[in-house]
């Protein structure tokens, strides 16, 4: 099963997308600790799943999320 997941904010900086799953560091708003998508996708992985970042601009953001059937 796969689901897109899609945004329409100005995308992501290129630190975020460069650290989008690494705990503490992909955070770029302040307050932010980083956590959100590095345990989703060892949730997902521990699972037989995943979730990666298909895109990102100005126009929006889309992630996929592969679940296992």
């Amino acid at each position: 099963q796969t689901i897109h997941i899609t945004g329409n904010g100005p995308g992501l900086a290129p630190k975020a997308r460069d650290n989008l799953f690494v705990p503490f560091a992909g955070s770029t708003r302040a307050g932010g600790f980083g956590l959100g998508l590095p345990i989703a996708r060892e949730l997902l992985r521990a699972q037989g799943g995943d979730v990666t970042l298909l895109s990102t601009s100005p126009q929006g953001t889309c992630f996929v999320v592969r679940l296992p059937l």
